[in-house]
């Protein structure tokens, strides 16, 4: 039989009394795997025999090697006859070893009976005085991969080094305001425990024992991306509800298209005006059109947010597998034609048409230079830029003659070609039409202002003035203009 008992958190009083009779057993492999431990001293003064792992720890690199090596040990002691390993508090709290003996028991069928103790959480609870039903998390500061959620309270376990303590404080101080209270707990269930309150920034300040544990209550203040969003659903729910507000509660996706393009424009601005603080702003109210249409879709249960979200994850997991899977890119064209491909595939299972897929409610400029895109990807290209200037040349010629021939229907439909060939150009000069088209109206719209600017210092009314004070008036203007380039 193997016997996992616990030590419990420290006062030898706190452990089981069938704990302590396994311990005491004579004739028995007792395996402690660490000495340092009140209920070890016990035993010692008792002059009961017992080994310990003390030794791996000095010898060993790290922590994994050390538990392996206990493992293996025990399994190895376990074929000769009963043994009791006992560890530190509850054996069913973050003890690794134990969880690998119990998973290497199922596979080879051992005999394995666990007795437990209190862990030193529950010492952490007594000395804080919280209740860990009103909310708390428990984690292991080494685990780097765990997600804070700051409406809990959190316990973080293992720290047991100054630079342990650093690296936590750095990745809380990404959630956390620095002046945040926190709480180490030392030696937790003894007569030696203590507590120290101190601001998170000061966290590393002093130094840290394996018996240390961080505790680190709910915050409202915090930055988390998860809690504010939530907040954000509850708000537009609160909206929609009963007692929200008229206006929103009417909305549906229809009357919300105006606002959608409206928003996405104003993001644009923003970033032609390169202002920050600007830019934040208009990204929220594009966020809150996002939510807007969840809440409309949850309330008539077609999808939620957390749709939106997970199937956005899936999506960039599944289409950058050269981060996330095995493939390899090391440029941004490789990535591009990853991307093309596992899209087209996608599109083919969903049957979809490779051009049936893009909007056609996108502006003109933009659906134009989607459709010539997608087109290239699928071999329907010009081989070289000469080939796309040359058809531009010709549209040319045939709005020309479409205007010779005075037909509204054929000029339009000449001049829609035309376009169409320029917005073809603009890909070959890697130059997004869309934006290069913004970029010549603002420079449009600031080059008139100057021009009515000048025109006033000179007591002149522009459209009082002659083609060729206008066309003097207009070369000034652009003579000093600081021109914006605007790129892709």
């Amino acid at each position: 039989m193997l016997y996992i008992v616990g030590l419990g958190p420290g006062d030898p009083d706190l452990i089981s009394r069938r704990g302590f009779e396994l311990l005491s057993l004579p004739n028995s492999q007792v395996v402690l795997r660490t000495g340092k431990h009140q209920v070890a001293t016990l035993l010692s003064a008792s002059g009961l025999l017992f080994a310990t792992y003390d030794y791996l720890y000095d010898s060993l690199p790290d922590f994994e090697q050390v538990y392996a090596a206990i493992v293996a040990d025990i399994a190895r002691r376990y074929r000769h006859s009963d043994v009791v390993y006992a560890v530190p508090g509850n054996p069913m709290v973050a003890e690794s070893t134990v969880q690998e003996l119990l998973a290497m028991g199922a596979r080879h069928g051992w005999e394995i009976k666990v007795i437990l103790s209190p862990s030193s959480l529950e010492a952490v609870f007594a000395a804080l005085g919280i209740d860990p039903t009103k909310g708390v998390a428990i984690g292991d500061a080494l685990d780097r991969s765990i997600s804070i959620d700051p409406s809990l309270s959190w316990l973080l376990t293992q720290v047991h080094s100054r630079l342990v303590a650093g690296d936590l404080k750095l990745r809380l101080l990404q959630i956390y305001p620095p002046e945040h209270r926190v709480a180490v707990v030392r030696d937790a269930g003894s007569v030696a425990c203590q507590v120290i309150r101190l601001p998170l920034a000061e966290l590393d300040h002093r130094e840290f024992t394996s018996v240390d544990t961080v505790y680190v209550p709910a915050c409202r203040e915090a930055r988390h991306i998860g809690r504010a969003m939530e907040e954000l659903a509850q708000v537009m729910n609160h909206l929609r509800g009963q007692d929200g507000c008229p206006w929103d509660k009417e909305q549906t996706h229809l009357s919300l298209r105006p606002f959608l393009i409206e928003e996405a424009y104003e993001v644009l601005a923003a970033l032609e005006g390169d202002d920050k603080a600007e830019l934040a702003k208009e990204l929220g109210d594009l966020l809150l059109q996002v939510v807007f249409h969840a809440q409309i879709a949850r309330e008539n249960g077609d999808f939620d947010l957390f749709d939106c979200i997970t199937e956005l994850v899936a999506k960039l997991v599944r289409r950058h597998p050269h981060v996330f899977g095995d493939s390899k890119a090391t440029t941004a064209h490789q990535v591009e034609e990853g991307w093309r491909r596992i899209k087209q595939a996608e599109k083919a299972t969903q049957g979809e048409g490779y051009l049936d897929s893009i909007p056609m409610n996108l502006p003109a400029l933009q659906l134009a230079y989607k459709f010539q895109a997608r087109a290239g990807q699928l071999g329907l290209d010009w081989p070289s830029i000469a080939g796309v200037i040359a058809k531009v040349d010709e549209e040319i010629a045939e709005l020309r003659q479409a205007i010779h021939e005075n037909d509204p229907q054929l000029i339009a439909g000449e001049l829609g070609d035309l376009l169409f060939s320029l917005v073809n150009l603009s890909r070959f000069l890697e130059v997004e039409p869309e934006t290069a088209l913004r970029g010549s109206i603002y420079k449009f719209r600031q080059r008139c202002a100057r021009v009515i600017q000048m025109a006033a210092s000179l007591g002149m009314v522009t459209n009082e003035c002659s083609l060729a004070e206008l066309d003097s008036l207009w070369d000034e203007a652009k003579s000093k203009e600081n021109t914006k380039r605007y790129n892709r």
